[in-house]
């Protein structure tokens, strides 16, 4: 992914700080954004995915009609070619996108549709305000019914 270039050249207060980028480190599986002070690089934001993980589960555990979070097990993700779910969660993360796929289990008399629907919304909201991070897809998966 291309870096965000930075708002603004001239005029700028020395106090201003602006994102440049928040992009996924594979290698140690957590986020960071540089920010500028001027030219200066100040440090480094990291996120760890388990935050992330965390971030979502509270959103979909909160929707409406969510029982608990499904497991799924090991082979379908590797056939689908995704990463190993974690607590019902899965997590794809080039740069500063994501794309999240949720294995749920339903109450019983829940519309499965719009449960599904309000996970997807409720995902993206909190992954945008609380993270910064862009959601490309929330894939919901209901497991089973309890």
């Amino acid at each position: 992914m291309s870096e965000q270039t930075p708002m603004g050249r001239q005029g700028q207060p020395a106090h201003s700080v602006r994102l440049l980028s928040l992009h996924a480190d594979t290698a140690s599986t957590r986020t960071h954004a540089r920010a500028s002070h001027g030219d200066e690089q100040p440090g480094a934001l990291r996120i760890a995915r388990r935050v992330i993980r965390t971030v979502i589960e509270e959103a979909v555990l909160a929707t409406p009609g969510v029982a608990r979070l499904g497991e799924i097990g090991p082979q379908w993700p590797q056939v689908l070619g995704r990463p190993l779910p974690r607590r019902g969660i899965g997590l794809i993360i080039h740069g500063d996108q994501v794309i999240v796929d949720v294995y749920l289990v339903v109450r019983p008399n829940a519309n499965m549709v719009t449960v599904g629907s309000n996970v997807q919304e409720a995902v993206q909201m909190a992954v945008e305000r609380l993270l910064g991070m862009t959601v490309n897809a929330v894939n919901v998966f209901i497991r089973d019914v309890a």
